[in-house]
Order: structure tokens, then sequence, then C-alpha cells
């Protein structure tokens, strides 16, 4: 179908996935109508989407030029901020602080966002220009204006994007973003039953981790998880210390103290009472499950932790965490 300038067919529409076909990137479309992304995670405000009839009978897939185009003469709402994060550090909490506010657009870890990030590893000749032509456009197409009251965008990406942060920094310019960061006893714990994507060897390209595919071979979980979590934080410290614009880096223990106020003026939120209301309410939700209050579960983790991940947490990653905790101080 056509994805002109002219086409009215996509309104209320978003991409919902984007995948290779044919050696090229195809999307498909999810009908989502008046509904905001107020989920912790993309996924599921599109898996709740999927149960209306209409949105799983009726498809519409384009290419990506077509969205490209689509762009160009849509453009959705300002980009505002971004978040990256170590994983299991709070990220999903500092998102939903920002989703409270209905003027606020919220994209975390949307799936067609990883998908164009990691294109180059998948289709050969991709370029960066490429990239980030099709980052803008995938973000403006989840980032139109569906409610009166919205008028900005905030993206929470996957942990391992950090990796991607020039890129994104020149797919959006000037952009203020934060680094969350937590003990990584305390992140290898969480990851020890219920092992994110990053955390499993395989799920992600060797490349992208800076890794020789021969290295994976007979490397324990704890160690491989280990040395992905120091990657990931060394991305976020270099690029702290090499930030043009605003950026923060924010310990997860001084989220819940100081994590309402540095969001407020990191990204220059203005805050009426009722504002500072919701913010409050979502604050006191557990982040991943609002139907349950916020519980601290930092000394839960450290007694169930297993020795070996202690040990590859203390020596991959604790010198870097200690580097992060440093240039926050420093602030």
């Amino acid at each position: 179908m056509s994805g002109g300038k002219d086409d009215t067919r996509l309104d209320g529409w978003v991409p919902g996935r984007v995948h290779v076909e044919e050696r090229a990137l195809r999307v498909d479309w999810c009908h989502l109508g008046a509904q905001r992304f107020t989920d912790p995670f993309f996924d599921q405000t599109l898996e709740r989407r999927l149960r209306h009839p209409f949105a799983l009978l009726f498809r519409h897939q384009t290419s990506m030029e077509e969205l490209v185009a689509r762009n160009a003469a849509r453009p959705g709402l300002p980009v505002r901020g971004l978040v990256f994060h170590m994983s299991r550090c709070g990220s999903t909490l500092a998102a939903q602080l920002l989703a409270a506010l209905p003027r606020h657009v919220v994209l975390s870890e949307p799936g067609p966002v990883d998908t164009v990030l990691r294109s180059h590893l998948r289709l050969p000749g991709v370029t960066e220009a490429q990239r980030v032509e099709w980052l803008r456009a995938v973000v403006g197409a989840l980032g139109q204006r569906r409610h009166p009251e919205e008028e900005a965008v905030f993206l929470k990406l996957d942990a391992w994007h950090v990796l991607e942060l020039p890129l994104l920094q020149r797919a959006f310019p000037d952009v203020p973003w934060l680094f969350l960061y937590r003990d990584p006893v305390e992140v290898m714990a969480s990851h020890q039953n219920h092992r994110g994507a990053h955390m499993v060897p395989g799920m992600l390209e060797p490349a992208l981790l800076g890794l020789e595919r021969g290295a994976l071979e007979g490397m324990p979980l704890e160690e491989y998880g280990a040395r992905v979590l120091a990657r990931i934080c060394e991305a976020g410290l270099h690029g702290y210390r090499e930030r043009q614009g605003p950026a923060r880096l924010l310990d997860y223990r001084r989220l819940q103290p100081d994590g309402l106020a540095l969001l407020t003026d990191l990204f220059g939120l203005e805050l009426t009472p009722e504002d500072a209301e919701r913010l409050r309410e979502a604050a006191e939700r557990d982040a991943k499950n609002p139907v349950v209050p916020f519980a601290d579960d930092t000394e839960d983790k450290a007694r169930r932790v297993s020795g070996l991940s202690r040990e590859m947490a203390e020596r991959w990653v604790r010198p870097v965490h200690e580097a992060l905790e440093a240039e926050r101080l420093r602030g």
C-alpha cells in the first residue's frame, strides 16, 4: 500500500514490528487508535491492543521507504528525552513517571527501534545515515499526537542500546539523556533466575558487544552476563564523559529520593499540582506491576545471588560501577 503524504489510511496506526524480508526492512502496522503507551513496556501495549478484534483482523504492511516518506510529510511530536540503563536498575520506574503525565508519549523499549538500530548487522551495506533516517521515521510514527494534550516523546531504550549512543545523538541532537545503573551484584542477582535477552549468548550479535564469536564457547553464563553489563556501563560512562549536551547519571539507590527532581530538572518538566500528585502516585507503585506498591528488594537480591555471579560482578563490573559513581558525585 502507499505511504505517501496524502494517504490517510494509516491514521491511528503505529509500527508494531519491523522485520527483515527479502533483504529489506518491512513494517507491520498495528491499529492503536486512541490507546496511550502507559504499560511498563511497549510490547505489552501492543499485546493488549491485539486482543481487540479490529486490530487483530486488519493489518497493514509497508516498506521502510514508505514509512520514511510518511514521516517527512507527517513528523511526530518532538523527542524531549532519552533513557538509557544498565538493566534491572529502575529505568522502568523512570519511564512510568514520565508516562504518568498525559502530555507525554513514552515509548518503553519498542521492538521496531531495536530492529532499526541492529539493521546494519543483518543487512549488508546499511549505512549510519540510513539508520538515522529510519530511526527518526520509526520514532516519528510511534510519536504521533493522538490526544490533544500530547506534546513530547520520551524514548526509553533497551539496555544494549547505549552502545549506539553516538548514533542516537545524531538522530536526536541536543536531546537530554539519562543513564541509570545499579550495584552489579544486585543486577546479576536479578538476572540469575530470569535472564534478559542481552544476558543470553546468541541473543545479541557478539560484534555489538565487542566480543569475538569464538570467545563465547565454553564461557560460563555468569561471566558472559557480567562482561555484557560491564560493556554497557563502559558505554554509558564514556558517553557521559564525552557529552556535548545535557546528560545525567543516576544510581538505583538514589532513584526514590532524587529521581523525580532529576527528571524534572534534566527534561525541563513544568509541574502543576495535579502533575505532582500523579508522579507521587506513580513513584509509590511497582513499576513493572503497577497494581502493587513499590518494595525495595536490595537486601533480598544480595542474599539470593550465587557465589559465581557475585565473583563475576566484582571482577568485571565493579570497577566501571565505581567509576560511574565517581562521575555522578562530581556532578
